[in-house]
């Protein structure tokens, strides 16, 4: 089995590789895989839905409460906890060149949706490092929870997937586990070594606790056609424990059985990890390899007709990509419009309760007291209005970045695909980029809406006319300015979910975009450069003993790794 050392080299080799063969997706691919290596560390990643009580469990794991845990779903970022001497806690955001220390009791201001919502702070990671025997030879993960309303959450939970060597499946008993949860332990297990099914909560199961058992055993087991065990573990009720000087039987079992993991299996498995996931890279710098010398050593002429017959083949893909460029501006219309068209029937739907309000103003009999009213009406208008607006916004933004990455990835297959029919090869299928539309940041949605109407309330005539009188004055006057304040509540709202929106709408395009691009160049490449008809030129050569080291580090990676 490799040592960690070793697996860290090959894995910059094949980024000096994808550099050295002009393939800029591998260099990627291998420079991300190069980091996902923390020395001796196996990443283990503590998924599932929200609510299952991850982050207690992981608060048990440490013996410490120090991720934040409450009775809404709350974590909306990925924290990574390892073990070490002091406590301490580094916040990297997207636009800080270095990392930001912080307390640890701070951390709920970075990683919560109350705090830090749809992650406005722009935070790309937070890493603990957190005195703990448990996490001996471990980089924790502790995950948001998919399901929930935050729909990015999900987004932020699947992109934490990729690093996993090993991963704990965390369930419930009330619901048990569901067709969601199903789907998403396909996910983890396709994408990590070993996975631990844990039925979190089983205080509150009862006597049905070995029917919850064996029936979520049962699921997984028909869901991913492997047998696993299901540890029950109330990890409340084993803080609880923890803070008496106790230790809670159940959870007892699930420590020393992850404890046993790591110091039995957890190299192999994280050596596995790593082969297939580095298999992958080289598989497709491998290919590109064959590509560029296939091409190489045709005769010039046929080079020639196979370089026309790619081109007239990638036209008809570039004809492909923009049509999808039209149907996707087409589809973000058509979902302006629909949120467009939610702000006027929220508006016509208070609209009647803006005038029955109107009375309630006249019946007030301070100046003092109509401001108030006024100002908490239209504060509760501006909250019901952003959360159905975002609530809907986001899951059509989900369903929208999903459609395009799985159009975007076939166009890029289909390039590849293209490229190798021209060279003469077999297609294959290649590993692609990730494409991940970070969800739009709507908080604009609702901060352009300062009240306006206050602003226009006459307030000493009103007060000096006879009671009825004013009465009626004041009713008529309020149904003005509730109505007035109404439409410019929409326009705000309108205009800030605009300015939110389009900058995502850009992104979307510009990763498609550069997705295309980047195989449409790469493969064209072969075939743009001239080298004599044998292939005998230093650059095929180069190439050729390019593979040749591709073949050694592949071989390297396989043996180095049967072992475990």
């Amino acid at each position: 089995m490799l040592p960690s050392n070793r697996l860290v080299e090959c894995a910059n080799q094949l980024v000096h590789l994808a550099s050295e063969l002009g393939d800029p997706t591998s260099e990627l691919l291998a420079r991300e895989l190069s980091e996902q290596i923390p020395s001796d560390l196996l990443n283990l990643v503590v998924v599932g839905q929200f609510k299952r009580g991850k982050s207690a469990l992981v608060n048990a794991l440490l013996g410490a409460d120090l991720m934040p845990t409450g009775a809404l779903p709350l974590t909306g970022l990925a924290t990574v906890i390892r073990d070490g001497g002091a406590a301490a806690v580094e916040v990297r955001t997207r636009e800080a060149r270095q990392a930001r220390a912080i307390a640890p009791a701070d951390i709920r201001l970075f990683v919560t949706e109350e705090h830090n919502p749809h992650n406005v702070l722009g935070v790309e990671r937070v890493d603990v490092v957190w005195p703990s025997e448990r996490l001996r030879g471990i980089a924790l993960f502790d995950t948001p929870g998919i399901g929930s309303l935050h729909r990015h959450n999900t987004a932020a939970a699947r992109a934490t997937l990729p690093r996993a060597d090993a991963a704990i499946l965390v369930v419930g008993p009330d619901p048990p586990i569901g067709l969601e949860e199903l789907e998403y332990a396909r996910e983890v297990a396709a994408s990590s070594e070993k996975l631990f099914v844990v039925l979190n909560k089983s205080d509150l199961a009862g006597e049905s606790l070995p029917e919850l058992l064996e029936f979520t055993r049962r699921a997984v087991a028909d869901a991913l056609s492997i047998d696993v065990d299901v540890l029950p573990v109330s990890a409340k009720r084993a803080r609880a424990a923890q803070q008496t000087g106790e230790e809670d039987a159940e959870f007892a079992r699930l420590a020393a059985g992850l404890r046993n993991f790591v110091e039995g299996s957890g190299r192999a498995t994280r050596a596995k990890s790593f082969r297939r996931r580095a298999l992958r890279v080289a598989e497709r710098l491998d290919t590109f390899a064959a590509l560029r010398i296939s091409v190489w050593q045709m005769p010039a002429e046929q080079r020639r007709r196979r370089r026309q017959l790619l081109l007239d083949a990638l036209q008809t893909i570039d004809d492909r990509a923009r049509l999808l460029q039209l149907a996707l501006d087409d589809d973000f219309a058509q979902l302006q419009m629909r949120l467009r068209d939610l702000f006027d029937r929220l508006h016509d739907r208070d609209l009647a309760d803006f005038r029955s309000t109107s009375m309630r103003f006249a019946a007030l009999s301070t100046q003092s007291e109509r401001d108030s009213l006024f100002a908490e009406t239209i504060a509760g208008v501006v909250a019901r209005w952003r959360a159905e607006a975002l609530a809907q916004a986001n899951g059509e933004l989900e369903v929208f970045a999903q459609k395009y990455v799985r159009l975007a990835r076939d166009i890029e297959r289909a390039v590849w695909t293209a490229g190798l029919e021209a060279a003469q090869l077999d297609a294959v299928d290649l590993l692609t980029a990730d494409i991940w539309f970070a969800p739009a940041n709507l908080r604009l949605v609702g901060a352009l809406v300062p009240t306006t109407g206050l602003e226009l309330v006459f307030r000493t005539f009103a007060d000096l006319l006879p009671g009825t009188l004013r009465r009626a004055v004041l009713s008529v006057r309020y149904r003005r300015l509730l109505e007035r304040e109404l439409d410019a509540v929409r326009g705000k709202m309108r205009y800030g979910m605009a300015c939110e929106l389009e900058p995502w709408h850009r992104r979307v395009r510009d990763a498609i975009q550069t997705s295309m691009n980047d195989a449409r160049s790469t493969v064209l490449a072969a075939f743009d450069e001239s080298p004599d008809a044998a292939g005998e030129t230093e650059a095929s050569r180069s190439v050729g003993d390019a593979r040749q080291r591709l073949r050694a580090i592949r071989a390297c990676i396989e043996n180095g790794t049967a072992a475990a």
